[in-house]
């Protein structure tokens, strides 16, 4: 190969080297900045909204039983995943199968792989409803116009990127205003636990 040629491969590479660090440099400004800056515009409340925050979860949680005798193989399921009633959960060493008793939330695994269990053993937690919840606290009844049936708009506070909409269900007087919770598909973006926001009208 010619040296002219050689000379003219490294000063591309020299040059695309440095139009790629000025492009990444770029881009993690960019990035920085957004996740610092305010929330999308369609979740930033003015004076005709109230923003509410509460704790997403699954209206109540019941064991999930091994319900068999045998030693663990295998586990099928993560914590917080949703799984239909009679999905395979974990298979025993006999080929026995652990499965869902119904539609829900799974929580934390409470068995490992090679663990004996019995028929009490507790394998983990499901939801004992299919869909999730944001319970919120109103302090004044007029605090807020919303009725049964409405729709909301819901965010994960530490993720305030995708608004999903929700559905409020009958409201519960409670000691100094009432409890309002609000229902949101079971595919929503949310996971068990963490703080979401939600958005009603004044």
């Amino acid at each position: 190969m010619k040296k002219p040629l050689l000379i003219g491969l490294a000063l591309l590479l020299i040059i695309g080297a440095v139009v790629g660090r000025r492009w990444w440099w770029k881009s993690t400004d960019e990035v920085a900045a957004l996740a610092a800056g305010p929330a999308p515009a369609a979740i930033v409340p003015d004076s005709t909204v109230i923003v509410l925050t509460g704790r997403v979860g699954a209206g109540g949680t019941e064991p999930v039983l091994a319900r068999k005798r045998g030693r663990i193989r295998s586990v099928y399921f993560s914590p917080g995943e949703y799984m239909r009633r009679g999905a395979v959960m974990a298979k025993l060493a006999d080929y026995n199968f652990v499965t869902a008793p119904h539609d829900g939330f799974l929580g934390e695994r409470q068995v490992t792989v090679g663990e004996y269990v019995t028929p009490t053993t507790v394998v983990s937690t499901i939801s004992k409803q299919g869909y999730l919840v944001v319970p919120v606290g109103i302090r004044a009844k007029k605090a807020a116009h919303v009725q049964p049936g409405d729709s909301v708009r819901v965010w994960a506070t530490s993720r305030p990127t995708r608004v999903v909409t929700g559905v409020a269900a009958p409201a519960t007087d409670t000691t100094g205003g009432i409890t309002l919770e609000i229902r949101l598909p079971s595919r929503s973006p949310l996971r068990l636990g963490e703080v979401a926001s939600v958005q009603l009208k004044r």
